[in-house]
């Protein structure tokens, strides 16, 4: 769970100012990360920070992910709403995310409503989103996503494989970047039972690459000079 966790955060460090766009539907001018660290008995640190802008309005966007459900959740959520609080008491604006990523069914509630407590924040479920979004994107952090999202009843393997093409074109020249995404797919292909599908079009993807190198075409040539030169050879020692 924690290396989901891990992941996905990485990935949203990279984009979140897409991902407010088209998931909060919030277009940041600026996104600048803050370092969260809070203790009361255990250290706690909230997943993501930033301090945004959009036109006027100046506020603090914090980003949650969670992988499975907890009934605690809203609790947490309110405690880390009020230790940002505390800690930037100019800044009154703070807006709370909620990114569930889990297999099983989203049931945890956005919030607390009773007599005494009434708080809330926002909860996305990225199976409602359409991966489409994710998948036109140009930065292939955003394009990992995408296997979370809502298929939209498309072939499973035909969305691997597009996702696949669409990391290899946009880290052309970039291998660290590469092997840095795919590792990220393959954790979190998990989550949609996927991941079978994930490293078999991987592998159908390294081959189709190896072909079109020119040094594979060459190797083949060669292999084949050999052996019309080993079967020429074997043929006169046989007298043919």
């Amino acid at each position: 769970m924690a290396e989901k966790d891990i992941t996905t955060k990485t990935i949203l460090k990279h984009i979140v100012k897409d991902i407010a766009h088209y998931i909060f539907h919030l277009d940041l001018d600026s996104a600048d990360f803050i370092e969260t660290e809070y203790q009361r008995v255990e250290k706690r640190h909230a997943d993501l920070v930033v301090q945004a802008k959009q036109a006027e309005r100046n506020f603090i966007l914090h980003i949650e992910i969670q992988n499975d459900n907890q009934s605690i959740m809203p609790l947490r959520m309110m405690r880390y709403y009020t230790d940002i609080a505390l800690s930037y008491p100019r800044i009154k604006d703070i807006e709370q995310y909620l990114i569930y990523i889990g297999k099983n069914t989203l049931t945890m509630p956005d919030g607390i409503n009773n007599k005494n407590h009434q708080y809330h924040y926002h909860v996305v479920d990225m199976r409602t989103i359409d991966c489409a979004v994710f998948l036109n994107e140009s930065n292939p952090h955003a394009v990992v996503l995408a296997v979370l999202c809502d298929f939209k009843g498309k072939d499973k393997r035909e969305v691997i494989r597009q996702l696949l093409m669409q990391i290899d074109r946009l880290t052309l020249n970039n291998s660290s970047q590469y092997n840095d995404c795919l590792l990220a797919l393959e954790i979190l292909s998990e989550n949609r039972d996927l991941k079978e599908v994930v490293k078999e079009e991987e592998k159908m993807l390294s081959e189709i690459k190896l072909e079109n190198l020119p040094s594979y075409e060459i190797g083949l040539e060669r292999g084949l000079e050999r052996g019309l030169e080993r079967g020429l050879e074997r043929g006169l020692e046989r007298g043919l």
